[in-house]
């Protein structure tokens, strides 16, 4: 019997999902309830950023409780991404990873430039993942983690170069209650996956289905800025980022931008 979506709660409308199910963690729920929200008034992503939550798109988060230390709930936001990824291309779409926590839509052969040059959107945001802690002390109490994805409908203009629908990219309606049973089957599997085995399985899983070729720019702790080519991740999880000079970099923490061109 799956655990995750054991409890699901359904709402029109919330300021954040991430923040009804931190609130319902506080209160002891149990292991693997969802939230599951029409639309968002205050969602968000990373370092705070606003998550756009229009109607037709997928707001989910859930309350875990894994076993783990807390410095190894970091690196689970890699297991879920290949759980969203796998779930995006049961639709057909072409889904990759971005590092740390980005679905990517792969369409370069679609609106590449020119023969051979990658055009400035050829990969288009279509889900994110934000994985946060509570904690007791240095004990870990529970993890909420959020999932938005483009599913259906109109993008705001902010984002509407930058991403894309999940109907789109995969060019056919989609069914919202299958598509949630499968995002939560795939999801569910590669967190056991990593709470039993940890990154040696992850690793391989996750660079299997990384964007191929992604020149990015990191910026890190500090400000400081890299520019160079993504080549995968290291035994830790951290990315690795290969600049002009040859020389690879180890990116711990801090943002990853998409270059236009290569």
């Amino acid at each position: 019997m799956r655990w995750l979506g054991c409890q699901r709660i359904e709402l029109a409308l919330c300021s954040s999902t991430n923040d009804e199910a931190a609130r319902l963690a506080r209160a002891g729920a149990r292991h693997g309830t969802v939230v599951i929200a029409e639309r968002q008034e205050q969602g968000r992503g990373r370092d705070g950023r606003t998550w756009q939550s229009p109607a037709g798109g997928l707001y989910l988060s859930a309350v875990m409780r894994p076993r783990l230390p807390l410095v190894d709930v970091p690196p689970m936001t890699l297991a879920i991404g290949i759980g969203v990824c796998e779930a995006v291309r049961t639709t057909g779409a072409r889904g990759v990873l971005k590092w740390p926590n980005d679905v990517l839509v792969d369409q370069s052969s679609a609106v590449a430039a020119r023969p051979g040059e990658a055009g400035p959107f050829d990969r288009r945001k279509v889900a994110g993942v934000l994985v946060e802690s509570q904690t007791q002390g240095s004990r870990l109490e529970a993890v909420i983690v959020g999932i938005g994805v483009n599913l259906a409908g109109e993008l705001p203009a902010p984002i509407a170069h930058s991403a894309i629908t999940l109907s789109e990219a995969a060019g056919v309606v989609i069914d919202r209650e299958a598509f949630v049973a499968q995002l939560l089957a795939s999801v569910e599997s590669w967190v056991d996956r990593y709470v039993a085995v940890g990154l040696a399985a992850i690793i391989p899983a996750w660079q299997e289905r990384m964007a191929q070729g992604l020149a990015a720019r990191a910026t890190i702790d500090g400000g400081a800025s890299l520019v160079g080519r993504v080549q995968g991740l290291d035994t830790d999880g951290a990315l690795l980022l290969r600049d002009d000079a040859g020389r690879v970099h180890r990116v711990r923490s801090g943002d990853v931008d998409v270059l236009p061109h290569p």
